[in-house]
């Protein structure tokens, strides 16, 4: 499939001044065992992989798409985690995020994902990496995982969503943005609900449930439209939006991880993190 959707009215001033709060970071190596990979996305603009190999082929790989005011370089212990569980970890970056330079916009973050998929393709074949390509999003991230899903279920083997919204304009709303002002509609948004109506490969979502920001009837609203015949849903009591890994703990990767392991083994619908 094909993208199909423009976010022209998602780019205007009053509308990216509140989504992207992009934060630069000096020159610096990536952590042992880790690697960064710049990726020129168009003139003047590039952004990066930070890249935790697992070393082993078969191994899952599962590419991250961060929240708003976040850099890859905040999941550093998350990719080491990960390695942990044997799964090849890759954090990507937006433009003037982090290490990367050009300016964040819906659309630029919509466009770019596709080059970031390619530069992972790229990067496993090379490195002679065969294991099932995961995607997954964390908030603000979840667009790109979802587009990723939904345009290229040939290349993805499963989407994982973690705090993700499912309508655009009440986020927005939430966000600060003068919706009815600036005349948005929700066919301006990311489509995140459209997308996933038609995304059948095994779908993962996790939501704090007193998500104060995103909340928790984005994740049911998702899972209710998700046509996956292996899905799971969880929820971790007593999280917020930016607390959900500290509050679940352990179980965060523990619970991942299995979800990982029984891609492709079956169909599954769990609920609740325990």
């Amino acid at each position: 499939m094909s993208p199909s959707y423009t976010y022209t009215k998602l780019d205007q001033k009053g509308v990216s001044d509140h989504i992207f709060h992009p934060i630069s970071l000096p020159p610096s190596p990536p952590p042992t065992g880790a690697e960064d990979i710049p990726i020129k996305v168009e003139e003047g603009a590039a952004t990066h992989l930070r890249i935790f190999p697992s070393g082993k082929s078969e191994a899952p790989c599962l590419l991250f798409f961060h929240g708003n005011g976040e850099v890859v370089a905040d999941y550093d212990e998350v990719g080491a985690t990960h390695n942990k569980g044997e799964i090849t970890f890759i954090a990507a970056e937006y433009r003037g995020y982090g290490l990367s330079t050009g300016t964040p916009t819906a659309g630029n973050m919509m466009t770019d994902c596709h080059a970031v998929l390619e530069a992972v393709c790229s990067w496993r074949q090379a490195q002679g990496y065969k294991g099932k390509l995961l995607v997954m999003g964390r908030s603000l991230g979840c667009a790109p995982a979802i587009e990723l899903a939904w345009a290229h279920p040939d290349l993805i083997d499963a989407l994982l969503i973690d705090s993700g919204f499912a309508l655009t304009l009440p986020l927005l709303q939430t966000l600060g943005v003068d919706v009815d002002g600036l005349g948005l509609v929700e066919e301006d948004g990311f489509h995140n609900l459209d997308k996933i109506k038609s995304i059948s490969m095994p779908t993962y979502i996790i939501h704090g449930q007193n998500d104060e920001v995103i909340t928790l009837t984005n994740a049911t609203e998702l899972i209710a439209e998700s046509i996956a015949q292996q899905k799971e849903f969880q929820t971790v009591p007593g999280a917020g939006h930016n607390t959900i890994m500290a509050v679940a703990g352990p179980l965060y990767y523990e619970v991942m991880g299995r979800f990982i392991n029984t891609i492709g083994k079956g169909r599954m619908k769990k609920r609740g993190v325990r």
